[in-house]
């Protein structure tokens, strides 16, 4: 489990702040020695952030969605929802999914979210 205080920092530390990265989910499975294989992987086109639940929802609506995007909607943010649950939102049918970790792809200029099935 990942909060958005958690995001900034990686962002900060591997991104310097950049605002042209897009973002990225990526679905990892373990494989029978328990080592995380690529399962999929899709753009993010949606940010929500549900302060009733304290998650920031990421999704796949029709809509372009960088990093930029995601640092302007943090940046008026108080500090309690710097605490709030960083969730991938696959589809209405999906339970929402916790990000385990984050990466980046500095040649594709992608940030990625990882998550387990």
């Amino acid at each position: 489990m990942k909060y958005i205080i958690d995001m900034i920092d990686d962002m900060r530390e591997n991104l310097q702040n950049s605002k042209e990265y897009t973002l990225l989910a990526m679905l990892l499975r373990e494989d029978k020695e328990q080592n995380l294989q690529n399962a999929g992987e899709k753009v993010i086109t949606s940010l929500y952030l549900d302060h009733d639940t304290k998650q920031l929802q990421l999704g796949f609506l029709d809509e372009n969605v960088t990093t930029k995007d995601l640092l302007e909607c943090l940046d008026a943010l108080e500090m309690q929802a710097m605490m709030y649950e960083v969730v991938v939102k696959i589809s209405n049918e999906h339970p929402l999914m916790p990000i385990i970790g984050f990466g980046e792809n500095h040649e594709e200029k992608q940030y990625i979210f990882f998550l387990t099935i």
